[in-house]
C-alpha cells in the first residue's frame, strides 16, 4: 500500500457563524426601535439602509437616485450602541466633494436638511476600526425622505 509523500491539502476554515440566541433576540428589537426612529419623519423615501455596528458583517453602504433638486431631510439613528457616525453626500464635476456626516448618540434619532441635486446620492456607515467585533446587536441607519414642498422650505 502506498502512502502519500504530502499531506493532504487542509481543509478551507469558513468564518465563524454567530449564532446566539440572546444576542440574535436584542437585535431583532433594536431594529424594531430603529425603525420607528427613522420612520417617524413623514414622506416618502428615496433612500433607506440599516446594518449592525459590530460583528464581523458589520456597516451599510446604499445609493439612490435623486428624482429632482431640492431640499431633503436626512435622519439617522442607532440603538444598543453608545454612538456611530453616517456619512451622506453626492459628487458632481468641478463641485467640491463635502459629504454631511451626521455624529449619533444612540438616545434617539438625528436630522437635517440638506440641499440635493438630480442624480445620485450615497450614504454610509462610518466604523470605528477596522476587523472583526464582538456581535452585542448594536444596529444603526439613515433614511432621506424629500423633496420638502415650497412651503417647507424647499423647491
Amino acid at each position: 500500500m502506498n502512502k502519500p509523500t504530502s499531506a493532504p491539502d487542509a481543509p478551507a476554515v469558513s468564518p465563524p457563524v454567530y449564532v446566539d440566541p440572546l444576542v440574535l433576540e436584542r437585535e431583532v428589537k433594536n431594529y424594531g426601535e430603529l425603525d420607528r426612529l427613522l420612520k417617524a419623519v413623514p414622506g416618502p423615501a428615496i433612500l433607506f439602509e440599516e446594518g449592525p455596528l459590530d460583528g464581523p458583517v458589520r456597516g451599510f453602504g446604499a445609493m439612490e437616485k435623486v428624482p429632482a433638486a431640492g431640499q431633503y431631510t436626512v435622519t439617522a439613528a442607532c440603538v444598543g450602541a453608545s454612538g456611530a457616525k453616517v456619512s451622506v453626500g453626492q459628487e458632481h464635476p468641478g463641485a467640491p466633494f463635502q459629504p454631511l456626516e451626521l455624529a449619533l448618540d444612540c438616545a434617539g434619532s438625528t436630522s437635517e436638511v440638506i440641499e440635493l441635486e438630480q442624480g445620485y446620492i450615497f450614504a454610509h456607515l462610518v466604523l470605528p476600526g477596522r476587523g472583526d467585533t464582538p456581535w452585542t446587536g448594536e444596529v444603526g441607519g439613515v433614511r432621506v425622505t424629500g423633496p420638502l414642498p415650497a412651503a417647507e422650505g424647499g423647491r
